[in-house]
């Protein structure tokens, strides 16, 4: 048994003892004992009275003492304040960090698990959270159907409808709380109702008492019987509790003065009263140490109300010091009091630094954005350390902390919508870049179906360059269409290289037979006839042209080839211009049976060549301008003259080649052309 309990015996054990309800003369004036420091309990004292009753001046336990009219420490308290108190017991909880479906949860838990007049502040503040994230949540909707369904010149936007379940659930369990609260009022309020009649019928009962013609101490019995049911009745109505309690002091003290106490009985009352008094103060004593403040006020202000309502009064040499004892003891726990909070001032006002200098940090963070895809990602990771910081701090000062709270919000909305700004950017940048890639798949594709590698090839290496310079994508249809492009790719250059595979080992067996053309042109001996020779040698020639493309590392047979066939010709009788005209005959039949690129190639060779002529005989004409041309014994004149005809003979043939070479490609176009009427007027007549 603690003691409390002990104490609440000694109040409520003894019927012998006829002073026990009344007010002692050092009553504490009645202040609020919550944890606010604005309500601190009062030592003030009150001037204690004594009243003479007999002729004897025989003091009587009067203990008419001056009370102040107070509403606060006291059982009849209102609902609110009690409220108050028993709502330190609960969790706390910051219920700004929880989203609306725990705050639902939260609100369901404490109307289940709790008596529902002990959560007012809690369902209050959860109430405030969930109306604050819904209107945010209204908000972002509204803008989203804004966007969503703009007005046009042909019809105006559609009015927009908020429609929130979890708000619905959320109203609708505030509803039943209200309702179990406004019940447990009305049948409270009854209750303190029935509890006021009680005590008035009490009153009157002492105030009877007076007129009753009994013995003394069948009366003292009576007397104690009304004292002991006045404790038992409980609160009444908060409006009547003064009224009530001053006039049951009143009848109290006037039952005393119609009673002559012996002097050996009012001193032994006078004993247990300081017995108990001495009580209440080692235990006010004993909540100095206790190390739970709030826990230590709320005991203090039980003893209070005991030492107000349940101790009876003390000789008076001992009504002073009693109550200096108590308000000393009252005193060291205030102070605690006082000191806790001052350090917790101290300490808020760190968290509100702290406080402040995250929101600036978000705001700073939201300012620099990012540029990229891993750069908000960092931002991100930035943002959410510090928001976790701000829920881990502490309150900031009352004054600041729902405003700082409020800043908060406001600038992790700023980050969130900066951040999703980038993004509808980003998936609108991301959705061009896939046009984009899909257009070289379509191209690559295309050229997987075609058969021409050597057209398609710069086509296909220009789109892998074009690919990789293209942006992200969604990242859902990435690797689809990578996979994709890639397959196109590496089917194009598979049938490339087989093909190639393919050219090669013809390429080689074309060189194994050309190889043998030449050794046959080499070993060819000298003739009389050089018609003969001639036609040998045109042979030849034939058979070199009919001859497919060698591979590339062997293509230095072709200067092997042209270089002993102008010697052959040479031998036959044939001038140098004959002999090259002749030769490129032969080059002239390896065209028509090869490419286009084959064409490109010579054409660009002449030409290029051409053009170089021409410029060696712009120089060395400019060079014979600075010598005496008239001194034909001059070997270095000998020598420019000669390089000069050399270069006219070589321009000249050059020239025969490439008309030639265009009387050989308008051949071929023209048969290209009937080849194709054919075709047509085949398709015609079937």
């Amino acid at each position: 048994m603690d003691t409390n309990d002990n104490l609440h015996n000694d109040a409520d054990g003894n019927l012998e003892n006829v002073n026990n309800t009344d007010q002692n003369t050092q009553d504490m004036p009645e202040k609020d004992m919550n944890t606010d420091p604005s309500t601190a309990v009062e030592e003030t004292k009150v001037t204690p009275q004594e009243n003479v009753t007999s002729e004897e001046t025989t003091e009587t336990p009067v203990a008419a003492v001056k009370e102040e009219e107070s509403t606060s420490d006291n059982d009849d308290e209102s609902d609110d304040h009690a409220e108050d108190v028993d709502a330190q017991t609960l969790p706390d909880t910051d219920y700004n960090t929880l989203e609306m479906p725990a705050l639902v949860a939260s609100l369901r838990q404490l109307i289940q698990d709790f008596p529902i007049n002990t959560i007012k502040t809690h369902v209050d503040d959860i109430k405030k959270a969930f109306e604050s994230k819904d209107q945010d949540a209204e908000k972002e909707a509204r803008e989203e159907f804004v966007k969503a369904n703009p007005a046009t010149e042909e019809a105006p936007a559609p009015e927009f409808e908020y429609n929130n379940p979890i708000s619905k659930e959320f109203n609708d369990l505030h509803s039943l709380y209200r309702k179990q609260r406004g019940e447990f009022q009305r049948q409270q309020r009854k209750e303190q109702e029935d509890n006021l009649e009680k005590r008035k019928n009490i009153i009157e009962s002492i105030k009877n008492l007076i007129d009753e013609e009994e013995n003394i101490g069948t009366t003292f019995k009576k007397f104690n019987a009304l004292q002991q049911a006045w404790k038992d009745t409980g609160k009444i109505p908060h409006d009547a509790y003064n009224i009530v309690w001053n006039d049951y002091r009143l009848h109290t003290q006037n039952f005393y003065d119609y009673i002559d106490l012996s002097k050996e009985l009012r001193d032994k009352d006078f004993e247990r009263n300081l017995d108990f008094h001495n009580k209440i103060i080692t235990r006010a004593e004993e909540l100095g140490n206790e190390p739970d403040i709030h826990k230590a006020l709320r005991e203090l202000q039980e003893l209070h109300r005991m030492w107000k309502e349940d101790a009876g009064p003390v000789a008076k040499e001992h009504r002073d010091p009693i109550w200096d004892k108590f308000s000393a003891a009252t005193k060291v726990i205030h102070d605690k009091r006082q000191a806790y909070y001052e350090e917790r001032d101290k300490l808020a006002e760190k968290n509100q630094t702290i406080k402040q200098n995250i929101i600036a940090e978000i705001k700073k963070i939201t300012a620099a954005g990012a540029k990229n895809h891993k750069g908000w990602q960092d931002r991100l990771e930035e943002v959410n350390a510090l928001k976790e910081l701000f829920t881990q701090t502490g309150p900031a000062t009352k004054a600041l902390n729902n405003h700082l709270w409020e800043q908060f919000r406001v600038v992790g909305r700023e980050f969130n919508h900066a951040k999703n700004a980038f993004y509808k950017d980003l998936k609108k940048d991301q959705q061009d870049n896939l046009d984009k890639k899909m257009k070289l798949i379509e191209i690559a594709e295309q050229h997987l179906a075609g058969d021409d590698f050597n057209g398609s090839l710069p086509v296909m290496k220009r789109i892998q360059s074009e690919w990789k310079e293209i942006g992200h994508v969604p990242r859902k249809v990435s690797d689809k269409i990578w996979k994709r492009f890639q397959a196109a790719c590496n089917g194009f250059f598979d049938k490339k290289n087989a093909q190639k595979k393919e050219e090669n080992a013809e390429e080689a067996a074309n060189f194994e037979a050309k190889m043998k053309v030449y050794d046959a042109l080499k070993e060819m001996l000298p003739q009389d006839d050089q018609e003969a020779m001639k036609a040998d040698v045109e042979k030849h020639m034939a058979d070199w042209a009919a001859i497919g493309r060698v591979p590339y590392s062997k293509r230095h047979i072709q200067d092997k080839f042209d270089k002993l066939l102008q010697a052959k010709l040479k031998a036959a009788g044939m001038s140098a211009v004959d002999a090259e005209m002749l030769k490129y005959q032969s080059k002239l039949s390896s065209l028509e049976s090869g490419d286009a690129r084959d064409f490109t190639n010579e054409r660009f060779y002449l030409r290029k060549r051409r053009d170089e002529i021409q410029d060696e005989k712009r120089q060395l004409e400019n060079n014979m301008q600075f010598i005496n041309t008239k001194d034909d014994k001059n070997p270095f004149v000998i020598q420019l003259k000669k390089n000069t005809t050399a270069l006219d003979k070589e321009l000249d043939l050059i020239k025969e080649k490439q008309k030639q070479l265009n009387i050989l490609e308008r051949q071929m176009k023209k048969a290209e052309e009937e080849a194709s009427t054919d075709d047509e007027s085949s398709e015609a007549t079937e």
